[in-house]
């Protein structure tokens, strides 16, 4: 079977055929089906990372999701025959990591590991500010001088794709200029804005986070929006389901949308059914009668179990209702009015205080033209384990007994993302909190693991023999992620495990229930761990950064409360992640008594092939492990705890550091002012000492030129002739002398300087006397 792009096979490019596979094929023994693609796509990576030639250049090398971006761009435009879906990755903003849907290529991937084995391409793993792993490639000697086998008409179509696109489309891709799945190609923007992926001089690439658009601008200055966020919608048919083994009595009784499948085979011939234009090719793998289970674990407990049966109406007349997790900010007013979007809930089985089953449907509009109804079996449980069934009755215009993978790969997205609402319109809030911490504010797109179960897959092979490294396991991979293992659960029953979800195919798979919920509950607890595992990093990142600060807190103390925020956040985190590895160890300590035995081949399991799954799946052994993982991640919160406690404590000594600097530093300043204001004051006592030794002596010498100049007091010989004698006197005992009438003048001054001198410290000895 041929390898296929969205419509387009290798032979329906507009590329050139003259590739020379023989040679590439002796690369590596002719083990390794080479394709034209594999040059065209190793051609691309060169444009951006090439090894050093000389010791004086950096090394470069390009990141994996801006290349999986235009890996997408040179798919739609016809430069690379692989196929995409779309797969849940990870972006860093900020130092936290969100999740989002894009369109990869599996086949790329695929590729670039080809290339990576024959040495072709370098790999450089690395890890984000959030301890997301990420990688980035880098084109060897060995793989520049293979490209030499390029023939140069596809060199120049894929330059003319990194500068001019749209020229080079229409070149290369008979007939219109239009992507097979996307339509149109996107219009040109301005501007661009946004985290900035990979620069050079061919092109840039950013990715706005309050659009969710990636954002590509080449060297002729165009700028426009990628669509490799825009995830294909398909029509479909679903049923809501869950195994009897949740059931209280054994038996279920769920609604069926089955007699809708007509409806939805009918509306897969009109446009605008669906984005996807598969429909006519082949399929590499085919599965019949295929029953989807989604589980995940959220922090629950008894009460809350029954405060949500009660929330449901479980033990009213009329159970369930439409259900949203929006409050009711102004209940008194007459009308309410609230985003589209609804839960629609019907109880089919339920124990008040331990578990509830019921249907939920979403009530949301969608685009025209496609046929969506979607119905889930939930099964809610108190220790946490949470269950998302449906049956999937018909795809596009392929019925239940014909379902092709790239139909229920988009079909996930939808599960993925509408169990996630419908779930959080029924936590309480404070289970939201918990997620929202746990996740980082994305709680939405958080991890879940997906079970599949179909009644046959075609073509049936051998297990191994779906690990061809080509079309059939990147088809797989679309759905469960990177494979590890799989399995020939006895003659006609295949097990699949991927890191994302996992896959019974066979005649008895529905007949293996029991063992495949254990194995789901064990492996949504598993996720959960491994994300808290990631968190705790987070979290002791932040207390390390708190702790360097802390030291040298003098060189930055504006940022001072932007710190304590984040340790107070921190203290809150911590609390929050004490209380969910409690409930996560209750639930595992509860779980343990419900894992199922291993099946006995004459009795319980005549066949043998509920033994063999159950060795296969490894319950007991996974359940251990998780347990380990918790005592760890115990072991961890204590270390954080008592590092919290250290940064607290050094929180507490720098602040008081800072008020006894503030304190010395007011002392300080106080004394500068209080040595000022005496050295003024000494300016003004000697100022006042000079004045009055000024006024005394003008004073003294002033009642001396009365008595001397023939007047005293102002009396003259002619008005009082009785006092001429005191004149007479002081002229001959104190003038007639040299150099005495100029002591008594200083003797004078000295006793009216001490008689002012008394008078003016009078009031202040008074003042003292007083208080």
């Amino acid at each position: 079977m041929s390898l296929r792009v969205s419509g387009v096979r290798e032979d329906m490019l507009g590329m050139s055929n003259h590739v020379d596979l023989d040679a590439l094929k002796s690369l590596n023994g002719g083990k390794t089906n080479w394709t034209p693609s594999h040059l065209r796509l190793l051609y691309l990576l060169s444009r951006f990372a090439t090894y050093p030639r000389s010791t004086d250049e950096d090394e470069k090398w390009l990141r994996s999701l801006p290349l999986q971006v235009m890996v997408f761009e040179a798919i739609v435009h016809g430069l690379l025959a692989f196929d995409y879906s779309p797969v849940c990755s990870s972006i860093v903003k900020d130092g936290q990591s969100r999740r989002l849907w894009l369109n990869m290529s599996h086949d790329a991937r695929a590729a670039i590991d080809d290339l990576r084995e024959h040495e072709l391409v370098k790999a450089l793993k690395t890890c984000s500010e959030d301890f997301q792993p990420s990688t980035a490639y880098q084109v060897t000697e060995q793989g520049m001088k293979v490209l030499e086998m390029l023939p140069p008409r596809d060199k120049l179509h894929l330059d003319e794709f990194l500068t001019s696109p749209r020229s080079s489309l229409a070149e290369t891709v008979s007939g219109p200029v239009e992507s097979p799945r996307l339509g149109s190609l996107p219009q040109p923007t301005t501007n661009p804005s946004g985290l900035v992926l990979v620069e050079n001089a061919l092109l840039k690439i950013t990715y706005d986070p309050d659009i969710g658009q990636f954002r590509i601008r080449r060297s002729d200055g165009s700028v426009y929006i990628s669509r490799v966020t825009d995830i294909e919608e398909v029509s479909y048919v679903s049923s809501p389901y869950l195994p009897s083994c949740l059931m209280k009595n054994g038996t279920a009784n769920f609604s069926s949308n089955a007699w809708q499948a007509e409806k939805c085979r009918k509306g897969a011939t009109n446009a605008g059914s669906s984005s996807i234009q598969d429909a006519d090719l082949s399929f590499a793998i085919v599965l019949e009668n295929v029953r989807l289970m989604v589980g995940e674990w959220i922090p629950f407990g008894p009460n809350q179990i029954v405060l949500l049966n009660d929330r449901l109406g479980s033990l009213e007349r009329c159970q369930g209702g439409l259900f949203t997790s929006e409050l009711d900010d102004a209940p008194t007013s007459t009308s309410l009015a609230i985003n589209p979007g609804l839960t629609k809930i019907a109880i089919v089985d339920f124990e008040f205080d331990c578990f509830t089953n019921f249907e939920a449907d979403i009530y949301a509009p969608i685009e025209d033209g496609i046929i969506q109804i979607e119905s889930f079996g939930m099964h809610l449980n108190g220790d946490g384990s949470i269950v998302y069934g449906m049956e999937i009755d018909a795809t596009m215009d392929r019925s239940a007994d014909f379902l092709c993978v790239d139909h229920l790969a988009r079909l996930l997205v939808d599960v993925d993302l509408d169990s996630s609402k419908i779930i959080n319109d029924l936590l309480s809030p404070h289970q939201r909190a918990l997620l929202d911490m746990l996740f980082m504010g994305d709680a939405r797109s958080r991890n879940k693991f997906a079970l599949l179960t179909a009644s046959g897959i075609s073509p049936k092979l051998p297990a191994r023999a779906y690990l061809d490294r080509g079309e059939k396991e990147n088809e797989l991979k679309q759905v469960l992620g990177e494979l590890h293992s799989v399995h020939d659960i006895g003659q006609d029953d295949k097990l699949l495990v991927g890191h994302d979800g996992m896959l019974l195919a066979g005649p008895n798979a529905n007949k293996h229930e029991p063992l495949l919920v254990a194995h789901l509950a064990l492996l949504s607890r598993e996720l959960v761990v491994r994300f808290f595992f990631k968190r705790t990093f987070i979290l002791g990142d932040v207390l390390a950064r708190a702790r360097n600060y802390m030291t040298s807190f003098e060189m930055n103390p504006e940022e001072m409360d932007d710190v304590r925020d984040r340790v107070s956040r921190c203290a809150h985190d911590l609390v929050l992640l004490e209380e969910i590895l409690e409930l996560l160890r209750e639930s595992l300590r509860g779980l343990a008594h419900t894992i199922p035995s291993r099946p006995t081949p004459s009795n319980d399991d005549p066949i043998g092939g509920g033994a063999a799954l159950y060795d296969h799946l490894q319950l007991r052994k996974t359940h251990k492990d998780l347990e380990l993982r918790c005592k760890d991640l115990a072991k961890l919160l204590r270390g954080f705890r008592a590092k919290l406690k250290q940064v607290q404590s050094q929180n507490g000594t720098m602040s008081k550091m800072m008020l006894e600097g503030l304190v010395l530093g007011v002392e300080r300043n106080v004394g500068v002012l209080a040595e000022a204001t005496r050295a003024n004051q000494r300016s003004l006592t000697g100022s006042f000492d000079i004045l009055l030794v000024i006024f005394a002596g003008i004073l003294a010498f002033d009642i001396l030129d009365r008595i001397t100049d023939g007047n005293l007091l102002g009396m003259d010989e002619a008005t009082a002739p009785s006092l001429q004698w005191m004149n007479n006197t002081m002229v001959e005992n104190f003038i007639n002398y040299p150099a005495l009438w100029f002591v008594v003048d200083i003797i004078w001054l000295v006793i009216v300087l001490w008689m002012l001198k008394g008078f003016a410290s009078h009031p202040v000895v008074y003042l003292e006397r007083s208080e």
